[in-house]
């Protein structure tokens, strides 16, 4: 990953088994001091590994 402070990925682990997604999961979560990550997915497996989720449904926040 790239040295920076914020990381948006989108979708990161779409089209990817659950073995590699793991490896790409395992990999961002071993990188992650001194960044904020923020995730964009609609999978529950990618999402369980965040520290806080907002979820959006018909253009609203909760």
């Amino acid at each position: 990953m790239h040295d920076s402070k914020l990381v948006l990925l989108d979708e990161p682990t779409s089209n990817l088994d659950s073995l590699n997604e793991g490896v790409i999961l395992k990999s961002i979560y071993e990188e992650r001091k001194n960044k904020t990550i923020i995730f964009v997915s609609h999978r529950e497996s990618t999402l369980s590994h965040c520290d806080r989720v907002i979820h959006m449904e018909s253009n609203r926040v909760s």
